[in-house]
This record gives structure tokens, sequence and C-alpha cells, in this order.
């Protein structure tokens, strides 16, 4: 046994420490019977300054203590650009390090995600767990009305969760502009229920009370780390899973093998290995353990326990882009805090009464769009010639399917783009201006230009475009090898451009209009997009991640590209498990973290459930 651990075996093992994983640690050790042991990489940072800071989000990336810098292969579709992928280094993930918004899975979305072979996972049946992983805050009154904040009482309305979802708690001009903008276009979006589309504000992970970012790593793992029946070990590094492959078809985990400051240890499971290390890591830990391609995995000298390819495939993400327009002299953006006195005037106030412009997140203001709408003089007819044109139909020999699921995937996504109720598009305000051209993800955030901005960004919400992240070598300390194959299809190109018209639209729609200067500056510099193919170009030349990436471990049928079932159990095993985004076999609407949470508390109940059996 190793010293390192306080048992010679745990009844569950975690690897990783994330968003995810914090939830099942915080769950399943309810049951004091249940001996649980984390293994994560990196540090228990929760009171890092620079996490618990709203506002301070953007100096965790590209930091080698908070992030693991990963980088994508050259993407042809974006003229073969790199693309940085921030994914958070300590406990409690990416919930740590990201902007904060909680954006909500569509209704259609769920269900289809039942659809391809997951019972269970439907709308109806998921909304439970959307309630209990949050607390829904109101704003002041005078807030909640100018953002028509009315929708707090739906399915997904959480009450007593750990997670504190709340709004913008003084109303800053910009944001009611935004609303009124949309009320004015006759679009009024609900971010809870759905269905819909239109502008709205979204709450943020923020805990009012404190001006505190609410994530995994506080609300979950601090509360509880001190349970004698939870054993976490930082700066362990999963190298493999180990595996009894004796009864074909039946391969058990029975330890997970870490190492500390390069020093090789084991740990042993008596009932459980879950693999929670997100949508790059949990792939890249099946691999090394040998359940992946066998032709990869015998090209590395690993030997091959279970031959699966479907691992590391199915990656999707959402792409954004959108232009950065001058505001009117006397218009407060973010931009303001290139003045030393501006930010320490906020760190003042901050400290003082937890408030202020530090103690808010990075966007509020959404919209769910659909692809022909108000900028669009073409008739509705044009969405079903341009479906016609990018999909075969089913079955057709000419072009066969590109993966297993990809008939389902793309009637799907054709539901979602020829619905009044359901949008391919989401649209994104931030006050402040964004270069998304530049890598790495500091010189995107940072205040370059001289002069004040809002960005407007719209977000390719459901990509047909399929990339995959597989190993590259038998060491762990080898970044997985990630290609995303952003645009890869020509729809997906098509729809971005529309998208990104649509936000040059918006800036003559009042009142949004009046706080632009009048043939003011715009970033890019020199850019301009007049027409559809001046769209598509600006995508390609400019577009970015928004950083949520899934799939690569997709719940879903084997025959379907599946990686593992509706229960979350690995095909081929029959207690190693996968939880966090990487089981996600279609890519929510917008941004992922609320529907981590939702699956990690399913998870939980699902791997409760199955604990009982195994004593009972």
């Amino acid at each position: 046994m190793s010293k390192l651990l306080k048992q010679a075996s745990f009844d569950v093992i975690i690897c990783g420490g994330g968003t995810a994983a914090c939830v099942l640690a915080a769950r399943l050790t309810e049951d004091p019977n249940v001996s649980v042991l984390i293994l994560e990489a990196g540090e228990d940072a929760n009171n890092d300054p620079r996490i618990t800071t709203p506002a301070l989000f953007p100096s965790l990336y590209d930091d080698p203590q908070r992030d693991w810098q990963l980088l994508s292969e050259p993407s042809p579709g974006l003229h073969d650009r790199k693309l940085h992928h921030p994914r958070g280094k300590c406990i409690g993930g990416s919930s740590a390090i990201n902007l904060m918004a909680m954006v909500y899975p569509s209704k259609t979305g769920l269900d289809t995600w039942a659809e391809l072979g997951n019972p269970g996972w439907d709308w109806k049946s998921m909304a439970p767990y959307f309630r209990k992983f949050q607390t829904h805050i109101k704003p002041p009154k005078d807030v909640e009305q100018a953002l028509g904040i009315d929708y707090l009482d739906g399915e997904f309305t959480g009450t007593d969760g750990p997670i504190k979802a709340s709004f913008p708690q003084t109303l800053d001009p910009l944001q009611k502009a935004w609303i009124d903008s949309w009320k004015n276009l006759q679009r009024r979006g609900n971010p809870i229920d759905g269905v819909g589309n239109g502008g709205f504000a979204v709450p943020a992970s923020i805990d009012v009370k404190t001006g505190k970012r609410s994530f995994a790593g506080t609300e979950y793992y601090e509360p509880v780390k001190g349970r004698p029946n939870l054993q976490t070990l930082t700066g362990a590094l999963v190298e493999r899973v180990e595996l009894d492959g004796s009864s074909p078809g039946a391969v058990k985990a029975t330890g997970v093998v870490f190492s500390v400051d390069g020093k090789q240890h084991v740990a042993k499971a008596d009932k459980e290995v879950i693999v929670s290390a997100g949508t790059f890591g949990s792939p890249q830990i099946l691999e090394l353990s040998g359940i992946g391609s066998a032709e990869l995995c015998k090209s590395l000298g690993i030997e091959n326990v279970i031959d699966n390819p479907n691992i590391g495939e199915n990656l999707q993400d959402h792409l954004m882009a959108g232009p950065s327009w001058e505001v009117k002299d006397r218009v407060q953006t973010a931009d303001q805090f290139r003045d030393p006195s501006v930010i320490q005037k906020a760190l003042q106030q901050y400290q003082e009464t937890s408030s202020g412009p530090l103690a808010n997140g990075g966007g509020h203001q959404f919209a769910y769009c659909p692809l022909v709408d108000f900028i669009t003089p073409e008739p509705k007819e044009t969405l079903t010639q341009l479906l016609d044109k990018h999909l075969p139909p089913p079955t057709s020999p000419s072009s066969p399917p590109k993966y297993a699921a990809e008939e389902l995937h793309n009637a799907y996504i054709r539901k979602i783009i020829s619905s009044p109720d359901e949008t391919p598009l989401a649209i994104c305000m931030i006050l402040v201006q964004f270069h998304g051209h530049l890598e790495p993800v500091k010189d995107k955030m940072s205040l370059l230009a001289p002069d004040n901005y809002i960005t407007c960004v719209t977000q390719l919400s459901h990509p047909f475009s399929r990339g995959s992240s597989h190993i590259s070598s038998a060491n762990i300390s080898a970044k997985p090898t990630i290609r995303p194959n952003y645009l890869s299809h020509p729809l997906d190109a098509e729809i971005l451009g529309r998208g990104i018209l649509q936000c040059e639209a918006l800036a003559s729609v009042e009142p949004l209009r009046s706080f632009l200067k009048p043939d003011g500056k715009r970033l890019p510099e020199g850019r301009r997009i007049d027409s559809l193919e001046e769209a598509i170009e600006f995508g390609r030349a400019c577009a970015t991640s928004n950083y949520h990436p899934c799939g690569t471990c997709a719940m879903m049928p084997v025959e379907l590209g599946g990686v593992v079932n509706e229960r979350l159990v690995v095909h081929g095993t029959t207690n190693l498990r996968v939880c966090d985004a990487s089981v996600f076999p279609i890519e929510p609407r917008g941004n992922i973290m609320t529907t981590v949470y939702a699956t990690a508390e399913k998870g939980a109940d699902l791997i409760r459930e199955d604990l009982k059996k195994v004593r009972g």
C-alpha cells in the first residue's frame, strides 16, 4: 500500500477532481459506508483570489498552475489556425476558471439524448437534477423588471442547491438596452423553459452575499473534504486504470496507477473506478489503459484490452465570432480597467462591500436566434434549400455517414433549424473589446485598443462538424492530439456566417444603437461585414472556441459510436464509468456548465443505486 493512502483500498476511486468529480465525491460520501478517493493533478485552489474574485478570471488562462494549456491541431476550416483550449487544473476544474455564465439546454436537445439509446436522460427526467444543483437568486426588483427576469418558476429553477445562480445586483444601461432592443424586434427569450428564442439575461455562478465565484470546489468539495470516508490527493497524475480482462466482455477495473512528484503509486478499488478528467482527459486515460482503438494502442505499445475506436471521437465544440463596436464617450464598459485608478477604486469597493465591478460575471446578455430571422430578406424556403444543399438524404449511397450516428445527429439539427421554437445560434453581448482571432487566450481578452467597446458574438450552437482527441504517446505527460475540425461541414460555415450578420444587424436596433459611436471604430480593424460571403470569411479568419468541448466518450450504444451506456458504464466493463462533459452525445445549445452539474448529480444517483445492489 502506498504511504500516501490512508487505507489499503477504496470503494470508489475518482480520476480527476474537476466539476463533475466534486459533485460525485460530495454525493457518494453522504453514505458513511462508502469510501472515496479523489486523484487530482492540480492543487486545491479554493482560496486563490483570482478564482474567487469573479472579474479576475482572465488572469487564470495560460497559467500552467491553473490551466492545462491545451492546443489544437490546425483546422483547415479556420485557415489552418490552431486554437488554445483552457481547461481548469485544480479542484473544481473548469468551473473554477470559466466565464460563470449559466445557460440551459433545450428540451429537444435532451429529448434527443434519450432517443439516442439513453432512457432516463430526457428533459423531464433531467429537470430534477437541474433544480438540485443550484439556487437561483433574484436581483433587486428594479433590475428584475428592467431585464425581464420573471421566469424563475419553471422546471429547471433551483431553490436550495449548492451552486448560487445570481443576476446583476445593479442595472447597467447597456444590459437594459440589450433586452429592450430584442423587445423591439418582438423577440423575448426564456433561458430556462427549453423552447423559444429572443433576448434575455442569464444568471452567473456568483454568490451575491460574498461577491465570490460559486463553483464546484467551494460549494460541493469544500464542505465535505473533512469527511472521514473521503481522501483527496492533489498533485496526483493518473497514468492508467488497472483492468482485469480475464472475463471477455466483462472487464473489471481493479485500481488506478498514478504518480506524485514523479513517483508511481497504485490505489486499489473495491467497487468502482470513475474517470472524470474532462473531454480531453477522460479519453486520454481510457486509451492509456488499453480501452480504445486496437490499432492506436498497438502503435504506441499499449496492450489493447477493449477494442473500441469510438473513444476520443465525436468531439463537438461551440465556435463563436463577431465584431466589437466603439461606444460613445461616457458610456462605461470594462475597457475602463486600463486606468489604474479605476482598478484601485473597484478593488476598494470589493474589499469593503463584496460588490462592484469585480463581483460581476463576464456575460449576462444572451439571445437565441432562428437561422432565417429579422436580418434575412430571403423567404423561409431558404431554410429548406440550404439544408437540402448540404445534408444528403438518409442512407444516400453517394454520401455514406462519416460516423455511426451522423444521420441521427443531422436529423436532430435539421429539426432545430426548421423549428420556430428552436435555434441553431446563440448571441452574446459582452461589455468589453474582444480579439477572438488572437492567440493565446489572454491576448483575446487584453485591452489592446485604446477606446471603449462592446462586443457581439454569435455561437454555433449545434455544429455538424465532428472532431477527435487521442493520445499521441504512451506517456501520460504528453498532451493529447486535438483535431476539432471546425467548419469542416459546409453548413456550419453558412450558419455561423448568418449568425455574424445577425450580430451586425443588432447594431442598428434601438436602443442599443444609441450607445454606439456613429461611424465609430470596430474590431478587428479593417474587417467590414456587409454580405454573407464576407461574414463566412470573417468566421474562418476570426472565430474562436467558446471553450465548451464535449462528446469524446459519448453516451450511446457502441453501434452508434458510443463509449458508455445510459448508466455511464464503459462498454465492455462492469465497474468502470465516465462522468463529465465527454459523455454528452450531442452538444447542448449553450454554455455547458449547467449540464455538467446536472449530469454529475444524475450520475451520482445511478452509482449509489448500483453500489446498493452490490452490497445487498
